[in-house]
């Protein structure tokens, strides 16, 4: 591929994001975003089979910087706690830095992730794998309490969800410091699955 043609496919892209973070799954098509890139439809369709491909790939594209964001910040502690700790703050990092990029992951419409690639869906549970890991690494080391990890992820993963949401969507209660929200709300998680010290 070109440079050229590189740099179309990532404008494509990118204004697809943009359409479907401001407007909608059922506002995008392809006739909207040529126009919004400044190219025939036509165009689109040289990168892309259809509206399906083009969102499976904004999906996968995201899913892969969020897991390679986790990754990069977890290799940085030592400690399995530490670990857990740093997975779940950059999972939020991330969602507050590209908000368009994890929009795209979560609130792209069920019927267009009924045809996502079951093998894509596999690769798409990477980060989400990587907790479950520390959290049986915690568990087996006494330092966590948990019945079932996978579960506890999951769990994780929907208060994860429901705080980011809170401040993407600008829901937030005026009378509340987004950055105290979100660390005392990182904090709450991260405290309930750990042993309390007897001490």
């Amino acid at each position: 591929m070109s440079h050229a043609d590189q740099s179309l496919r990532e404008r494509i892209l990118q204004t697809s994001r943009t359409l479907l973070y401001s407007q909608g799954h059922l506002a995008l098509s392809m006739r909207s975003i040529a126009k919004e890139v400044g190219v025939s439809a036509t165009s689109i369709y040289l990168y892309f089979d259809n509206k399906d491909h083009l969102l499976h790939t904004l999906i996968e594209e995201s899913v892969e910087e969020l897991s390679v964001f986790i990754e990069d910040k977890v290799l940085q502690a030592t400690t399995v706690v530490d670990k857990f700790t740093e997975n779940i703050r950059a999972y939020v990092e991330f969602a507050l830095t590209n908000p368009e990029k994890y929009q795209i992951i979560y609130n792209v419409h069920p019927e267009a992730m009924s045809r996502y690639p079951k093998e894509k869906f596999r690769k798409a549970r990477r980060c989400y794998e990587l907790l479950v890991g520390f959290i049986e690494e915690g568990v087996a080391k006494g330092l966590m309490e948990v019945a079932n990890p996978v579960i506890a992820a999951y769990s994780i993963w929907a208060q994860l969800h429901g705080v980011v949401s809170v401040v993407i969507n600008q829901r937030l209660d005026n009378r509340i410091d987004r950055d105290l929200f979100v660390q005392e709300s990182l904090d709450h998680i991260v405290q309930g699955f750990l042993v309390r010290s007897t001490v």
